[in-house]
């Protein structure tokens, strides 16, 4: 290291302080900049679980961890960085009482049998999974019973088989997919397990559709959903992108927006082209199945089984007032529409990246992690 007598010695005395002013200005202009460029961007998931019965819980009601582990397990598989806020087994007078956390991205709320058999089989419902407003990195919810009728063969009436399903599609809308992806992709796993049921297991295929996982503190293997390839690890967009041409068009083109030769809206359509394809069908079979002012869920039906199918085709009678009932749960706003102005458009911590990146001073996957975290943010839209 070069000592600052040495320096002055080189240097004049007053080009020294010239230089020292000058570094210490950008060091206070650019530091927090800069900082904040490489930490937009925060990929842990807080989730919270609540096991909540009809009743008080007991010392022995231990499902909450048991769930929690195979949160956390199936999260790993994904490769997606998580936390566990908090777990806990509560009665339903006690969860009148409760509050979200703002830390919280995903609230896993697991009614006993009981409660899963007013709230949900009403609806002929096992499951919703819930996202509210633009910003895909907040308000998710996840709803499913711990009632499934063990005498049925069939791994997609269990619990632990509808916990991965939603988990799935909570993944794929946390990182960003298009909506008719956060549903289609998931279902279209679900179809080809379906297809194998009674009469393709000889086939070895259809294992790709189903893993086991043992939860701590558990004897037990639980059937799960195996997790949807393209959304493991952090594959929306397309960070290994080999294609030294399309790298180089990329910069010239973000030289030219921070110039201001290209508008905001010209660049994030270029943008969209770093990402992975999605679909954007508007058919009747990728539409969501419900859509809020403000959200959207998906719901999983019922599936039945071999001993009490026929309750299912019992009529459902005030449907809407059973519906509103599991509404009541949900701890956002799903009312209210987005409000659009407050959507921060091409953000001041992504202008800095991109303006090092396109100088060569950052790496590509620090600017496609930035351009990831838009898409999450709901600032570059794929639908």
């Amino acid at each position: 290291m070069i000592r600052v007598n040495k320096i002055k010695n080189i240097i004049p005395k007053e080009k020294v302080y010239v230089i020292f002013s000058i570094l210490l200005t950008l060091s206070l202009i650019l530091g927090p900049t800069l900082t904040k460029s490489y930490a937009a961007e925060n990929s842990t998931v807080e989730w919270q679980l609540l096991y909540i019965k009809k009743d008080i819980c007991g010392p022995k009601d231990n499902m909450d961890k048991v769930y929690a582990s195979l949160t956390s397990k199936y999260f790993e598989l994904y490769q997606l960085e998580n936390n566990n806020y908090s777990v806990n087994c509560i009665s339903e007078s006690q969860f009148k009482d409760f509050q979200k956390s703002e830390n919280v991205t995903l609230l896993i709320l697991i009614f006993d049998q009981d409660l899963g058999k007013s709230i949900l089989q009403p609806n002929n419902l096992d499951g919703i999974y819930v996202h509210s407003g633009n910003d895909r990195t907040i308000n998710h919810l996840l709803m499913m019973c711990d009632c499934s009728d063990y005498s049925s063969s069939y791994e997609t009436t269990m619990p632990s088989w509808v916990l991965s399903h939603e988990l799935s599609h909570f993944v794929l809308s946390y990182k960003g997919f298009s909506k008719s992806d956060v549903k289609m992709k998931i279902h279209e796993k679900q179809d080809g397990y379906n297809n194998c049921i009674g009469t393709n297991f000889g086939n070895a295929q259809c294992n790709e559709f189903k893993i086991l996982v043992r939860a701590d503190s558990s004897t037990k293997d639980y059937f799960m959903m195996a997790p949807y390839g393209p959304a493991i690890g952090n594959n929306l967009i397309n960070h290994a992108v080999t294609d030294s041409e399309l790298i180089n068009l990329q910069r010239d083109l973000t030289k030219m927006w921070i110039t201001n030769t290209i508008n905001d809206q010209a660049y994030e359509n270029t943008l969209k082209h770093l990402v992975n394809p999605v679909t954007n069908s508007t058919s009747e079979e990728v539409k969501l199945s419900l859509e809020f002012p403000n959200g959207f869920m998906i719901r999983e039906l019922s599936k039945p089984t071999e001993v009490d199918w026929k309750q299912y085709l019992n009529p459902i009678t005030d449907k809407e007032k059973t519906f509103q009932a599991l509404l009541n749960y949900v701890p956002f706003n799903l009312k209210d529409p987005v409000d659009k102005s407050n959507i921060e458009k091409m953000p001041n911590w992504f202008k800095t990246r991109a303006l090092l990146w396109s100088e060569k001073r950052i790496s590509d996957k620090v600017f496609f992690d930035g351009v990831e975290h838009l898409v999450r943010m709901g600032t570059i839209k794929l639908d």
